[in-house]
């Protein structure tokens, strides 16, 4: 499996996937010190155009081709659909893989994923960004040292500037399973705590041709955790003023919200945060943080405390699901 880092040229790395979240990556990749970058995707020309912009790029046309010339990890960044796939090999070669959410579109195969790197040995993490975020980060961290004594409620926000193109919401599932993903992690990962019932409620209102899909541009759900806590989650495909993701907790002894930095009490967080065009600029710092650490995992090093693994794609998969269930069934709870 070792590459280039056996010879002090960086970690060879295999990008499966050269769209746009594989350029993305391949950037903050870039930025991270010397590496060889190995790109794949089912358009050549696409794996070809990305590999010529790396410092020290070139092309594999399959995952075989990729692992026998040697490889110390891999990122997952094709469409959704293709992800079991894709990692079940890099899994069965021993390839240390960082997928992008969700690890698949069903619990039943994402947790025959997990159970196959489990007894490999081979670290496989799940591109949840968000918990790499210095605002995320710190409103948990303040919450665990109970600045705020009690949770009582949890209000998270997640609206996209603009929808992404239809041929990729046709292939990456609903808005559940899909923008909302995020969202169920973060509820389970900033309380620690274990999501037993969701309600939720959907339209499509800015983008009418969703309806076509059986999808939603416009959703909302309320979540009840094990230990009574409630969360409130909105989330939406169309926000003219800006890629908006927004959380604040609420508690017995007050109330903190995400800063660009940090967390802090509301209003106490200064001048007001930048407006941000999708999650490639308002998330940067995460996915190179989160990139910087899955490297290091890869190349022996500790496991990262945030880090998301099959678990954690299982746990808000099933969420998600939950979700599609209750706005099918009329906004009926569905209990976990």
């Amino acid at each position: 499996m070792s590459g280039g880092t056996a010879r002090g040229e960086g970690p060879v790395v295999g990008l499966l996937g050269c769209g746009r979240i594989g350029a993305l990556y391949a950037a903050h990749l870039a930025a991270l010190g010397p590496h060889r970058l190995v790109c794949v995707d089912v358009v050549p020309e696409r794996a070809e155009a990305l590999a010529r912009k790396a410092p020290r790029g070139s092309v594999a046309d399959s995952v075989e081709v990729l692992v026998s010339r040697g490889c110390d990890a891999a990122l997952v960044t094709a469409a959704t659909t293709s992800h079991p796939e894709l990692v079940a090999e890099l899994v069965g070669a021993g390839v240390p893989t960082l997928c992008e959410k969700p690890l698949a579109v069903d619990p039943a195969t994402t947790e025959a994923l997990g159970r196959a790197a489990e007894r490999r040995g081979v670290p496989l993490w799940v591109g949840f960004q968000r918990r790499f975020d210095p605002g995320f980060a710190g409103l948990r961290a303040r919450a665990a040292a109970g600045d705020l004594g009690r949770t009582h409620v949890l209000r998270l926000v997640s609206h996209d500037m603009a929808p992404p193109p239809l041929a990729r919401l046709r292939e990456s599932g609903s808005v559940f399973t899909d923008l909302m993903l995020h969202d169920f992690d973060l509820v389970r990962w900033l309380t620690g705590r274990t999501i037993v019932r969701v309600t939720a409620d959907g339209a499509a209102l800015a983008c009418p041709e969703l309806a076509d899909l059986g999808d939603f541009d416009t959703v909302t759900a309320m979540l009840r955790l094990d230990d009574g806590t409630l969360a409130v989650l909105t989330a939406g495909r169309r926000q003219p003023l800006g890629y908006d993701v927004r959380a604040e907790l609420l508690g017995e002894q007050g109330n903190l919200e995400v800063t660009p930095t940090g967390a802090a009490e509301p209003g106490a967080g200064g001048a007001p945060a930048p407006r941000h065009q999708g999650y490639w600029d308002r998330f940067a710092t995460a996915y190179r943080t989160q990139l910087r650490a899955f490297l290091t995992t890869a190349a022996g090093g500790p496991p990262a405390p945030a880090a998301a693994g099959w678990r954690d794609s299982h746990a808000a998969l099933r969420c998600a699901l939950a979700a599609e269930r209750s706005v099918a069934g009329g906004s009926v709870p569905v209990a976990l």
